[in-house]
């Protein structure tokens, strides 16, 4: 189960920052994190514009962090699907 709440706290980074990392409303991400969304039902599109957030941030995070290894999948999972969609607004 993918827990973005864990992933963002872990990293310091800030509901705010990630939705204007992601390009994704604030509260969408909070009904996520209280899980009102289950993340299992959200659009590729949603998904990866998320992974793209939580990608740009952990780079660079400063905080060493027991899931720093974890950032190389979120970007590769993030990366692997915008170019398999070769959506260019998410580049």
């Amino acid at each position: 189960m993918v827990d973005i709440k864990e992933w963002r706290q872990e990293f310091g980074i800030t509901q705010q920052a990630l939705a204007k990392a992601s390009g994704l409303d604030v509260r969408w991400i909070q009904k996520v994190e209280a899980g009102d969304i289950d993340i299992m039902n959200v659009t590729v599109k949603r998904f990866t514009l998320l992974m793209k957030g939580i990608s740009s941030l952990s780079e660079q995070s400063n905080n060493p962090c027991k899931m720093q290894n974890q950032v190389k999948t979120i970007n590769g999972t993030y990366k692997m699907v915008s170019e398999l969609l070769k959506w260019e607004e998410l580049a």
